[in-house]
C-alpha cells in the first residue's frame, strides 16, 4: 500500500489542522481528540489502531518503543520526529510523505525527520 492509501489514527498531540489537511487529501483519519480519548494509554491506542488496521500518526516516540522494544502488536506507526511541530510545518512534511512512491506494509514503522524519512519494514526487525 502507498502512504496515500493508509488509514490513520492521529494521536492527541497531532493538531486538528493536520487532521483536516490529511482528510482533504482523502486520507481516512480517526482523531483521538474527536473521539474524546484524552489521556488514553498509548498501549490502548496501539491496540485500537491494530484492530482497525490503522497506522498511528504521532509526535510521541513511545509508540515505537512499545512496538519494537516491548513487542506489542501494532499495525503501523508514523513517528513525526520534527524540530518544528507547528501545523504548517507538519502539513508540509505530510504532503511530501504522501507523495512518496514507496510500498509499505503492516508492521512498518516510519520515522519522519526534518531532512529524511526512515522506514523500518517488518522483515528488518
Amino acid at each position: 500500500m502507498k502512504f496515500s492509501s493508509l488509514k490513520l489514527l492521529a494521536d492527541e498531540n497531532v493538531s486538528s489542522k493536520v487532521v483536516s489537511f490529511l482528510r482533504e487529501y482523502g486520507i481516512d483519519v480517526l482523531d483521538t481528540k474527536e473521539q474524546k480519548w484524552f489521556g488514553k494509554e498509548d498501549e490502548e491506542l496501539l491496540s485500537i489502531a491494530n484492530s482497525e488496521k490503522r497506522f498511528i500518526l504521532t509526535h510521541d516516540s513511545d509508540f515505537g518503543t512499545l512496538a519494537i522494544h516491548q513487542g506489542k502488536k501494532f499495525f503501523g506507526v508514523i513517528f513525526l520526529r520534527l524540530k518544528i511541530v507547528n501545523p504548517r510545518n507538519v502539513m508540509n512534511v505530510c504532503a511530501k510523505l504522501l507523495s512518496l512512491d514507496v510500498e509499505i506494509s503492516p508492521e512498518t514503522i516510519v520515522v519522519v525527520e526534518d531532512t529524511r524519512v526512515r522506514i523500518k519494514f517488518p522483515n528488518s526487525k
